[in-house]
């Protein structure tokens, strides 16, 4: 049986030390923007556990990971399936 998920975690930001930057703490950042997504979307996204999601909220998440890493990621980017 094959996963299909959604995983942000190499695009996540980072604090100086290296370490990651807390979901409250991005939730933050992006509350009433067009970007803003749920916490649980974050957690489930950061961690490679989000397995169901609205088409907006994806976008937004590519639109979020394009931020951080200053490059033009799509949804399918985000996508991976495990076989």
């Amino acid at each position: 049986m094959s996963r299909t998920y959604v995983n942000i975690s190499k695009w996540w930001l980072k604090e100086q030390d290296g370490s990651d930057v807390s979901v409250n703490s991005v939730y933050t950042q992006i509350k009433d923007t067009e970007n803003e997504v749920s916490r649980y979307t974050l957690t489930r996204a950061k961690d490679g556990k989000l397995e169901k999601i609205e088409l907006s909220n994806l976008t937004k998440l590519a639109r979020l990971c394009s931020i951080w890493s200053g490059k033009n990621l799509t949804v399918n980017d985000l996508i991976f399936e495990e076989k």
